[in-house]
């Protein structure tokens, strides 16, 4: 007898094992992403920053006191970025009283058309509560009494009559509730802004903590150098082939990280510069302050973009005061970032990394989706590298194949 070929005994994977391992895969992702976001976004900062701690460690000689004054410098620049969208931010808060007096003048001039939707439905409505009232009160249920009245008979008619009582008395209290003034505009926005400001402080620890772990593990794994990167590519020191495929992925993924670093740095500019000429034509104060803002969020994809849409259609209006001015910026901001913001960067990264556009859209969606704001951020990224890995393994062939641009 013949022996059958190895590779015709090794048995497939079959469809509902891959669909359950993908299932288990992002099941990992969603409950695991409070330990895999820091951990993921430190590596990432550790590969981006890596050439600056190189050249700093040729200069200062002693590794930890480079990787500490990288890490400072990044810190900086984040609390410099930080600083100047607070200030964007602020200064339209500090402006919100004007809008909502402007918004309240341009109300009270416009004056209400006959036939309006709203004034129909009032009316419609009033007369409903009226047909209501009607109906409740017409037909009062009759009251009969026997001529020959026992004990038993006097104990249900007081008992009737403290019910009315009780009802009449809820009923009062029903209509002295229905007199007193509704919930006011004013009242709902101030419970509306708590609530804000307490989810908002909320937000802001939990990104405190994120990027203090952040920076921890990339200072430990920077600290660690090439003998930490030595160490992770023995775990496939068994098989020389698969030892020099991970050292190649290895490789490849920092160089796609320092592409999208790139990529990242030039779209920003790219964006920040068309915001503060838009403002500047347009009139609007401190329009370099808000192509900075505009570089600052461009760093989150979508999310950053439409926080910008509502900040420069606030700007506006409050500058010209009239809501087509408001509505202008805002289209102009919404065209901007979606020709820069996704057409520009995902054609960008798909030509650096030989990739699909679709895939890298779709990838930032999907991480979007799983990992929220980080996830928006991470995912252009994340995206490359999972392309990288599927490229040199085996059962990711096809994976890659698919994402090929």
């Amino acid at each position: 007898m013949s022996a059958v070929p190895a590779e015709t005994t090794r048995p497939n994977s079959s469809v509902a094992a891959t669909v359950i391992a993908t299932l288990a895969i992002v099941a990992t992702l969603w409950f695991g992403r409070s330990f895999l976001i820091p951990l993921t976004a430190g590596l990432m900062l550790a590969l981006l920053v890596m050439p600056l701690t190189a050249l700093l460690t040729r200069i200062v000689r002693l590794r930890i006191i480079a990787v500490t004054v990288t890490l400072a410098i990044v810190m900086g620049a984040i609390g410099m970025a930080g600083a100047a969208f607070g200030e964007q931010l602020a200064r339209v808060a500090g402006r919100v009283p004007d809008m909502i007096t402007l918004v309240a003048q341009q109300v009270a001039e416009t004056e209400p058309g006959a036939e309006s939707v709203l004034k129909r439905a009032r009316e419609a409505f009033r007369d409903l509560d009226r047909a209501a009232d009607r109906l409740a009160g017409a037909r009062p249920r009759p009251i009969t009494t026997s001529p020959v009245r026992s004990k038993a008979a006097i104990s249900r008619q007081a008992a009737a009559a403290s019910a009315a009582a009780a009802a009449a008395a809820s009923a009062a209290a029903t209509a002295s509730a229905a007199s007193e003034p509704a919930v006011s505009i004013s009242q709902t926005a101030t419970v509306a802004l708590r609530d804000s400001a307490v989810s908002g402080s909320g937000v802001l620890f939990k990104l405190a903590a994120d990027l203090t772990i952040i920076f921890f593990i990339a200072f430990f794994v920077l600290v660690g150098g090439e003998p930490l990167a030595t160490r992770v590519l023995d775990l496939w020191d068994e098989r020389p082939g698969l030892r020099l495929r991970a050292e190649h992925a290895a490789g490849e993924c920092v160089r796609q990280i320092h592409i999208y670093g790139g990529v990242l740095l030039v779209t920003n500019t790219v964006v920040g510069l068309a915001v503060w000429a838009a403002f500047m034509l347009a009139g609007l104060p401190d329009a370099g302050g808000w192509g900075l803002t505009a570089a600052i969020l461009h760093v989150v994809p979508y999310l950053g973009m439409a926080l910008l849409t509502g900040l420069g259609a606030a700007e506006a209006f409050l500058a010209h005061g009239t809501l087509s001015a408001a509505l202008g910026m805002a289209g102009f901001v919404v065209v901007l970032s979606t020709l820069i913001g996704t057409v520009v960067t995902a054609w960008l990264q798909g030509r650096a990394a030989k990739m699909n556009p679709a895939a890298v859209f779709i990838g930032v969606v999907f991480w979007g989706a799983i990992w929220g704001i980080w996830g928006l951020l991470l995912g252009p990224a994340l995206v490359v590298l999972l392309k990288v890995v599927a490229e040199h393994t085996r059962p990711g062939q096809r994976l890659a194949h698919l994402m090929q641009g």
